[in-house]
């Protein structure tokens, strides 16, 4: 075996820190984006923030409507100092006082005590009585269904403070709650001998309460706006889109530098002051080719899903990223990045733009059903079912079959029906 010395020239991609930069900077969205030019702007004076005074509307998240006042934060007064202020008109003694000091820092943002009776008398050095008689106190108290132990217990305290008792609902909810959650009404009715009406109106009755009576006062309901990335719109058959300036946001330089950085006899001066100068100029790049990219995306996503814009959502083709980068030349990762995180405003409410990348059915060509018709055809069966009779899966799967001429398993539109979060036929079923 000889041994001999070989050149070899290997082309290979090397990402810089700049080109990291670049890719990270892509998949941040509007709060983590400005987050980092504010720190950016901190560390360089160089950087400066293009302001806007350009409003753009922020929408709601459940409602997914367009509000009419502009986002703003305000301090919300805690779950704990509200019971606080009620406590004054119990007149609790000291020692309930600590009692009731320990118990409402033990309960969670939903309104439920989290600590057991036992533990807290252990820790307070008093006995379980006297803590079960404060707990009692603190239950009287607003929110109905605060200090609940469980969602059994926080229903029964909200039908309880009814101004007229329901017997017959306090019973069910008392006695079998599990049945009843399961809707096994059937054996419910056998054991209490109520008709299948008066089950279904205490779980009319009971849908109208809270299961989470501290949610109004935890950080998520401060939380409850959230501002689009891209805006699309239809007129007369045309679809435009804009991109939002707060999520693409534009840097400038400080001129007041420009001058030091011309003047290289300032030789400390403009070593420290040419960097920070490079790096402005990397981010005003990276900045406009993250924009670039996202234009680019939307456009394909748009010429991709027209009949979705223009008609309904029913009409949402199989799409995938790997497509997308194939046409604008990029690696698939690339889109991935891009749409990460990414919210548009459409005809239709607020979408994450993942939703526009479906996958195809088995069996279909790519023109054809996605997934996502498929949830919107299912949800639309449901809507118009009759309750009393409700669509099984084997009838949901005949319908889109004979209706649309979409071929899926049963078990697919179990699986959807599940992602949806939208129960089996037995749990929809009324008794009216």
């Amino acid at each position: 075996m000889s041994l001999k010395l070989q050149q070899e020239q290997v082309l290979k991609q090397v990402l810089t820190q700049e080109l990291m930069q670049a890719i990270t900077l892509l998949q941040l969205n509007r709060e983590e984006l400005n987050e980092y030019i504010d720190q950016l702007s901190l560390e360089n004076p160089l950087i400066e923030r293009k302001d806007t005074d350009n409003y753009q509307p922020v929408y709601h998240k459940r409602s997914q409507e367009r509000m009419i006042e502009p986002y703003r934060t305000h301090q919300k007064e805690s779950l704990q100092m509200y019971l606080k202020r009620q406590s004054l008109d119990l007149k609790l003694s000291e020692k309930k006082q600590k009692i009731f000091q320990f118990m409402i820092h033990s309960i969670d943002s939903n309104g439920y005590l989290n600590e057991p009776i036992d533990v807290m008398a252990d820790v307070l050095e008093v006995s379980a009585e006297e803590v079960e008689a404060v707990l009692h106190q603190l239950q009287s108290l607003e929110p109905a269904g605060i200090g609940a132990r469980s969602l059994q217990e926080c229903i029964l305290l909200q039908l309880r403070r009814k101004q007229q008792r329901w017997c017959e609902a306090e019973h069910v909810i008392e006695e079998h709650f599990f049945l009843f959650a399961r809707k096994a009404w059937k054996e419910i009715a056998a054991k209490t001998g109520f008709s299948m009406q008066t089950l279904q109106a205490i779980q009319d009755e009971v849908a109208l309460l809270e299961p989470r009576p501290g949610l109004h006062f935890s950080d998520e309901e401060q939380h409850i706006y959230i501002e689009p990335d891209v805006y699309i719109s239809v007129v007369q058959d045309q679809i435009t889109f804009e991109l939002n300036q707060r999520a693409f946001p534009d840097i400038e330089l400080n001129e007041g530098y420009l001058a030091m950085i011309q003047d290289k006899k300032r030789h400390d001066a403009y070593a420290y002051l040419k960097e920070k100068y490079q790096q402005y100029n990397w981010l005003v790049q990276a900045l406009k080719q993250r924009k670039q990219t996202m234009s680019n995306v939307v456009r394909e996503i748009i010429s991709h899903q027209t009949d979705f814009f223009l008609t309904g959502k029913h009409k949402m083709k199989p799409l995938t990223m790997k497509r997308i980068a194939d046409i604008l030349h990029v690696h698939e990762s690339t889109v991935s990045r891009t749409v990460k995180g990414k919210m548009v405003q459409t005809p239709y409410g607020l979408m994450d733009m993942k939703q526009f990348f479906q996958t195809k059915l088995e069996g279909h060509t790519l023109e054809e059903a996605s997934s996502y018709t498929v949830k919107t055809h299912i949800a639309e069966l449901i809507q118009t079912e009759n309750k009393k009779k409700p669509y099984s899966d084997q009838q949901m799967m005949t319908l889109l079959q004979k209706t649309f001429g979409i071929h899926v398993s049963r078990r697919t539109i179990a699986k959807y029906r599940e992602q949806m979060n939208i129960p089996s036929s037995m749990m929809r079923k009324r008794y009216d």
